[in-house]
């Protein structure tokens, strides 16, 4: 019996990470209109945040398109291109000032991480049916903001 109890363990912890492998990813893509943001933006950090080329400003569509591969996220007319893969994009290739651009998968949840100059984003993706919910953390100018950005799918 004590046998049994065993190998059913061993094959369980083998079995376990083939199991996790296998949960598909999210499929963030679509054209999202902005629904709600917590805490409301203030001053220049507000919706558009003093224009769409602001660090950080949010949008009220992000359009976002995503491949097997990779993720493109366009929020205004801000666009960057994500690898899947974990590793670190810069556009343009070389330019020590270019956008650096990087995703990983945490179960769900999409982080895409992005850089330009001292100013640095996280942005922690889920989708639940029709509603995109982005966590941003913005660091930039010495002063930090974290908001809670959702979004409704309408295509």
């Amino acid at each position: 019996m004590t046998k049994r109890i065993l190998l059913l363990a061993m094959a369980l912890v083998l079995a376990l990470p083939a199991i996790v492998r296998t949960q598909p990813n999210a499929n963030f893509s679509g054209t999202w209109t902005l629904g709600k943001i917590e805490p409301p933006p203030t001053g220049r950090g507000g919706i558009g945040g003093g224009g769409d080329e602001a660090f950080g400003a949010i949008a009220q569509t992000v359009v976002i398109a995503q491949t097997g591969r990779d993720l493109t996220f366009q929020s205004g007319s801000m666009k960057a291109v994500y690898t899947l893969d974990g590793n670190t994009t810069v556009t343009p290739p070389g330019d020590v000032s270019g956008l650096k651009t990087r995703a990983h998968w945490e179960g769900a949840k999409l982080h895409l991480h992005y850089k330009r100059g001292q100013n640095w984003c996280r942005d922690v993706l889920s989708v639940n049916g029709n509603t995109l919910t982005i966590l941003r953390d913005l660091e930039s100018g010495g002063g930090s903001t974290t908001r809670t950005i959702t979004y409704t799918k309408t295509s």
